[in-house]
């Protein structure tokens, strides 16, 4: 394989060592006819722009200081509870009518888009066994847009008809309507995706985080996995590949032209040597690596379509740290909020597919709010992910998101935020408002707090929260030191307070019906000697007899519990003896002595219970690893519904979630002599002080203004990236 310096165009600028060679012998006629048509084309303007522009190279160091650091505070904590959705805009620029690619084939992509980064595809199965368990569900999500600039109405797919009959790799037409092509929408809120001919064989090319081009382009004939596409590219990979390099993924062979010596910054993808074609038979050794060899199946590698099918849980970390730090603005993004009859109206998610609408029709249960979370270091603007509140800590947080719905002006409210103990029987005003003390005080109000948000806008409200003593609930058994969490942003005077619909005993329809109340019962489940154990209430916090079914599900587009182990449960003994007095039924349940049940059916029910006013009991869960096989990264997950007997309505309900660690067991780590540093390759020093990164989001320059109750912050102030802090600056 042949070499050149990548800037042609100016031989005067000298080749720069850090910087490796590109090959040039890739079959120029890229998808259409060759096998080996050039796969990317990031990493040669990333190249250029290094050479060029100071500025460039001093945004990419800090870009990649501050993930590093995110990393290095919040990397061991595994995958996230909740999902990110990320609004995508598809710019489809045509010159020919088979350039105007059909909007089945732009749907395959986004489907491919969410099946990949969820390890939901259909390959992930093709994993070699000894890189299964790093594989990891990245729970991130895409979806068009369907809220333009200006508010408009969209549908997230514009088309430009050109009289530009293709472009090079280097040129730039495309970004904008003066060059022939269509101009960027808010980069900071969509990810932008140009869909257009390229003449020169280049199939993609990514935007890394501090690019001045920011975005994806793709070639036509290699968008989706339906339409007008070429083999062997056509699967819907490229895009998979080149939104890496926007999440801020490298290369995993390290760009250093075969040395061994590059990295990708993520240490469990092996060292390899270069880059892999066509669909590679494994093993591949190269740089040491063997017996198994390079991952050339990964995403970020250069195999065919077919020939790629994993993240890993390393680079998931990364993507997380990318969209916490560089594009932060993604993660509250108003782009898949409906602008057809939007008013100023503040609202929060009750679910990852929430887009504001009364009733929420999401098939997704009401108690799994991420626009709630709970942080035990002051650290949510940080990290935006949930964690078990813990007692005493005395820096615990309760992180509320409210949003504004609106096209124009601003809206204000107040937002009081209530903890309960968990159950799946929870109702309301009790036992939110402190009214049930016993067994214990089984909730009450955290506090309040004034919020003005502007249209489009969002605004974070950081609640101080001493969690209860978990010994004060000794007789629930494992659930001790569990509770959840309720938002109401009041916008209006009592009674209704500014609610759509008004609220009654019945917390999840209270939930469903108002946008403006939020809901969070998530239990991270906790690691004990024989399995991890918690529980669930089952309770009647209504004035009236009731009859409920506990039912147990695997939630939609998660992994099941029961696919990675057993789930058994233990019911103490009042609450056994009133499912006895009920007639002991059970549905897909089998009883296995000392009064547990192992879960053996995937519609798994228990009852229906009668419980009189007031009346609760604990049902224990333990959680059992089986499996043998290595799962990879991410969690398992399961829906413990409580059901209203006689209509079949949802009372409440708690989700439980086990997060699967990677499992590095026989990867040889990569561990390089240099490291890249979001420019070139250097040698690697002693840790930076954690607090660049971390100090700007959390303390004086984060913008976290504190009040009596609570503390507000615009989400987009952590998106700045500009600290003084730079050791490695060139």
């Amino acid at each position: 394989m042949s070499f050149t310096d990548p800037i042609r165009h100016n031989p005067r600028i000298p080749l720069d060592p850090r910087f490796p060679r590109v090959p040039t012998d890739l079959d120029p006629q890229g998808p259409v006819k060759g096998r080996r048509g050039n796969r990317c084309g990031t990493m040669e303007e990333h190249r250029q722009l290094v050479r060029l522009d100071p500025e460039y190279r001093w945004r990419r160091d800090q870009i990649e200081k501050d993930v590093q650091q995110w990393i290095d505070a919040f990397g061991e904590e595994g995958s996230r509870t909740g999902i990110i959705r990320i609004p995508v805009v598809v710019h489809v620029i045509w010159h020919t009518a088979a350039e105007n690619i059909s909007d089945a084939q732009i749907h395959s992509q986004i489907d491919v888009l969410n099946a990949d980064f969820r390890r939901l595809n259909a390959d992930a199965g093709s994993v070699p066994s000894a890189f299964a368990g790093v594989a990891a569900d990245a729970r991130i999500e895409f979806a068009l847009a369907v809220r333009g600039p200006g508010c408009a109405v969209t549908t997230g797919i514009t088309r430009t008809e050109t009289s530009v009959t293709g472009w090079t790799r280097n040129q730039t037409g495309m970004l904008s309507a003066a060059g022939g092509g269509h101009d960027p929408w808010d980069v900071t809120k969509y990810l932008n995706v140009w869909v257009c001919n390229y003449t020169d064989g280049l199939l993609g090319k990514g935007s890394f985080p501090g690019m001045p081009n920011q975005g994806v382009r793709c070639h036509y004939r290699a968008f989706g996995s339906t339409g007008t596409l070429s083999a062997p590219y056509d699967l819907g990979r490229t895009m998979v590949h080149e939104v890496g390099h926007y999440l801020n993924l490298n290369h995993i062979w390290g760009d250093d032209g075969s040395l061994c010596s590059g990295t990708d910054n993520v240490d469990d993808t092996p060292n390899q040597a270069d880059e892999h074609y066509g669909t590679p038979t494994f093993p591949q050794v190269s740089c040491s690596n063997g017996p198994d060899g390079d991952m050339f199946m990964n995403y970020m590698d250069y195999t065919d379509d077919a020939g790629m099918f994993m993240f890993t849980a390393g680079q998931s970390a990364r993507m997380d740290a990318t969209l916490h730090t560089a594009r932060t603005g993604l993660l509250a993004s108003d782009g898949l909020v409906p602008s057809s009859g939007a008013v100023n109206d503040l609202w929060a998610k009750d679910t990852s597919d929430d887009d504001g609408a009364e009733p929420n029709p999401s098939g997704q249960p009401m108690w799994v709010s991420d626009d709630i979370w709970v942080r035990n270091d002051n650290n949510g603007i940080a990290n935006q992910d949930h964690q078990n509140p813990e007692h005493g800590s005395g820096t615990t947080s309760v992180y509320v998101r409210v949003r504004n719905r609106g096209c124009s002006g601003s809206s204000s409210g107040t937002v009081r935020l209530y903890w309960a103990k968990a159950s799946t029987g929870l109702a309301w005003p009790a036992p939110w408002d402190g009214s049930v003390t016993s067994p214990a005080l089984m909730g009450d109000e955290i506090g309040s707090a004034a919020v003005s948000v502007s249209a489009g806008d969002d605004e974070i409200l950081a609640f101080p929260w001493s969690p209860p003593d978990p010994a004060d609930y000794a007789s629930f058994g494992a659930d001790r030191g569990h509770f959840c969490l309720l938002a109401r942003i009041e916008t209006g005077p009592a009674p209704d307070f500014g609610m759509s619909s008004p609220e009654t005993g019945n917390l999840y329809a209270n939930v469903q019906q108002n946008n403006n109340i939020v809901w969070k019962n998530i239990t991270v489940v906790d690691e004990d000697t024989d399995g991890r154990v918690s529980a669930a209430i089952v309770a009647n916090y209504g004035r009236e007899a009731t009859k409920v079914h506990v039912v147990f599900r695997a939630p939609r587009r998660e992994r099941s519990m029961l696919d990675w182990g057993e789930v058994w449960l233990e019911p103490t003994d009042e609450l056994r003896e009133l499912w006895k007095a009920s007639g002991g039924e059970s549905q897909g349940l089998e009883e296995i002595g000392d009064g547990r049940f192992r879960i053996v059916g995937r519609k798994a029910s228990l009852g229906p219970i009668a419980l009189e006013p007031g009346q609760l009991g604990a049902l224990g869960l333990r959680f059992v690893p089986t499996r043998k096989e290595r799962l990879g990264a991410g969690i398992v997950a399961l829906d413990v519904w409580q059901m209203e007997a006689d209509r079949g309505e949802p009372v409440g309900g708690q989700r439980f979630v086990v997060k699967l660690r990677a499992d590095r067991r026989g990867i040889v780590l990569d561990q390089p002599k240099v490291r890249h540093d979001g420019i070139g390759w250097i040698r690697p020093r002693s840790a930076n002080r954690l607090g660049s990164l971390v100090g700007r989001v959390l303390g004086g320059g984060g913008g976290i203004r504190g009040t009596t109750h609570g503390a507000r912050v615009n989400s987009r102030g952590a998106s700045n990236s500009s600290g003084s802090d730079c050791d490695t600056c060139h």
